[in-house]
């Protein structure tokens, strides 16, 4: 496999150049497994991933799961929440049923190690067929 590195002039080309890629990836593992699984990170990723891929019709978010690679055990509510951001600028726009999103239990958000615990456990349930 070769490593493809892309240099591009600002955000607003990286968020149309994710664009591209995310629903290429999408529609690919549709394709083959049925379904699509995306772990997204914080920071800004969430709001340059959101701005084309919300109007993106080619998309089949129905057949989407999201996941998160860093996020912090606070309510989702608060600034420092990937869910809370993600949902705002991304999941409230697009289709991805509920039942397919997979934050961080806010059963545990004062418990890190149980949250990872937790979390571990509902990644496995998920893939447990893969």
């Amino acid at each position: 496999m070769t490593a493809t590195i892309n240099v591009l002039d600002n955000s607003a080309a990286v968020s149309n150049a994710l664009d591209l890629f995310v629903a290429s990836a999408s529609a690919k593992a549709i394709e083959t497994t049925g379904r699509f699984t995306i772990a997204i990170s914080g920071g800004s990723l969430p709001a340059i991933l959101a701005r084309n891929l919300k109007d993106n019709k080619s998309v089949d978010f129905s057949k989407w799961h999201v996941f998160y690679a860093d996020e912090r055990c606070v309510p989702y509510d608060s600034p420092d929440s990937n869910h809370g951001l993600t949902k705002q600028v991304l999941l409230d726009y697009v289709p991805v049923p509920n039942d397919q999103i997979y934050p961080i239990s806010q059963d545990f958000v004062s418990d890190p190690e149980k949250a990872a615990l937790h979390y571990q456990s509902l990644i496995l349930s998920v893939f447990e067929d893969v």
